[in-house]
C-alpha cells in the first residue's frame, strides 16, 4: 500500500523549516511521496493577504523539483470554496482509493487549533495525523481538542509525533526581511529565493501571517 504525506498550508513563502520537517516525516514514516497543497485562502488566518496564488504554487514546484518524492498538488487552490482540509483528503481519497494510506503532516505549532477544524471526526477517519516539529513557546493546550474527540484519540495522534529538529524559520521573518533588504539565503531553497527576487514578492508589501 501506498504511503502519502500530506503537507498542506499558505507557503508564503514555502521555506526549509516546512520541508525539511516533511523529509523527516517522509524517511520517519516511511512516505513514498508527500505532497505539498498550497492554499487558496487561509480559513484560519481571513486578515492574511498572501502573496498571489500563481506565485505560491510556482514556489512550490521549484522547491519540490530538488526533492524527488516530493509533490504539488492544486487541489485547494483549483476550488472557489475556503480551503477545508476535510474536503482536501475526501478528494484525494477518492483520487488515491483503497490502495493508499493518507498521512496528514501537521506542525506542532498548530496541534492546539486542531479542535476548531471542520469535521475533525472524518479527518481522522480518513487519514492517520503526524505531528511535525516546529518551535512552540510552551506546550500545547491539549484540553480543548481532548473535550472534542477524547483522550485516547489525542494519545493516537500523540503517538504519531516525527522526531527532528525544531527549526525556527517563519514565512514572516522571511517576508519582513525582503522588504528591507536583508538576504533570505539559508532559509528558502535558492531557486525560490531567486523566484522571489525576479518577481518583486513581498518587496513593497507589508503582508502578517507565518
Amino acid at each position: 500500500m501506498e504511503r502519502i504525506g500530506i503537507l498542506g498550508g499558505t507557503f508564503d513563502p514555502i521555506h526549509l523549516g516546512h520541508l525539511i520537517a516533511a523529509a523527516y516525516a517522509c524517511n520517519h514514516l516511511s512516505l513514498d511521496r508527500v505532497l505539498l497543497v498550497p492554499s487558496s485562502s487561509p480559513v484560519h488566518r481571513p486578515l492574511h493577504s498572501p502573496a498571489a496564488v500563481e506565485h505560491r504554487v510556482a514556489m512550490c514546484r521549484l522547491a519540490a523539483a530538488a526533492l524527488p518524492p516530493f509533490e504539488v498538488s492544486e487541489v485547494e487552490v483549483a476550488r472557489a470554496e475556503p480551503s477545508y482540509t476535510v474536503l482536501t483528503l475526501r478528494y484525494l481519497a477518492e483520487v488515491f482509493g483503497d490502495e493508499a494510506e493518507l498521512v496528514l503532516l501537521l506542525g506542532e505549532d498548530n496541534l492546539h487549533l486542531l479542535h476548531t477544524w471542520r469535521r475533525l471526526d472524518e479527518i481522522l477517519d480518513l487519514a492517520t495525523v503526524a505531528v511535525l516539529p516546529r518551535p512552540v513557546a510552551e506546550p500545547p493546550d491539549l484540553a480543548p481538542l481532548e473535550a472534542s474527540i477524547g483522550q485516547e484519540a489525542v494519545a493516537e495522534v500523540l503517538r504519531c509525533r516525527v522526531p527532528g529538529p525544531q527549526i525556527a524559520i517563519s514565512a514572516t521573518e522571511i517576508r519582513r526581511r525582503v522588504r528591507a533588504g536583508i538576504s533570505i539565503s539559508g532559509l528558502v531553497p535558492a531557486s525560490v529565493g531567486a523566484y522571489i527576487a525576479a518577481n518583486g514578492i513581498y518587496a513593497e508589501t507589508g503582508q502578517a501571517g507565518k
